[in-house]
């Protein structure tokens, strides 16, 4: 940017601190910059009076506390805790009719499944296969099961659960 100094006058309501008020004008200019400034005649009236503690000022120079960083540990074993949850409805059917999916992330190898749901009421039948099929393989049982509390992690599901020993 590009100022003029302009030499003319301006006209205020005396208050007692001219340096306070030249300190406001300037966008709380530093108390050093304004004595510079008052040493070249650029600020009329100022006094030499030390600039007193500014709040905004303060306020402007705090940092803020960084949050804690903490770790988060992953299950120790396959099967631990099992994360999932059902999207959609989605714009476009996909070629088998879905407008759903369901996905299954392993905590511990973060492996992911997903499974497409014509409807929310698939998800119960799609879980008994998606647990039979990958206890089989790993030859572990499923011990906790997590979900964002839908609708469709309810009632009959939550009967499954209990049966089979899953926390959920």
């Amino acid at each position: 940017m590009k100022g003029k100094i302009s030499k003319g006058f301006v006209n205020t309501l005396g208050n007692g601190s001219s340096t306070e008020l030249w300190h406001k004008r300037l966008g709380h200019m530093s108390e050093k910059g304004m004595h510079v400034l008052a040493k070249k005649e650029l600020l009329p009236g100022m006094k030499g009076t030390p600039l007193k503690t500014c709040v905004h000022c303060l306020a402007g120079k705090q940092n803020r506390v960084a949050f804690r960083f903490k770790s988060f540990t992953r299950k120790p074993n396959v099967l631990d805790l099992v994360h999932s949850d059902v999207c959609g409805p989605l714009k476009v059917r996909s070629h088998s009719g879905a407008l759903y999916f369901v996905t299954f992330i392993d905590d511990h190898s973060r492996k992911l499944w997903a499974y497409p749901l014509k409807t929310k009421d698939q998800v119960l039948d799609v879980f008994k296969d998606f647990q039979a099929k990958i206890e089989r393989e790993t030859e572990k049982k499923l011990k906790c099961f997590r979900s964002d509390n839908g609708g469709e992690y309810f009632g009959p599901f939550d009967e499954y659960c209990r049966s089979q020993g899953i926390k959920h």
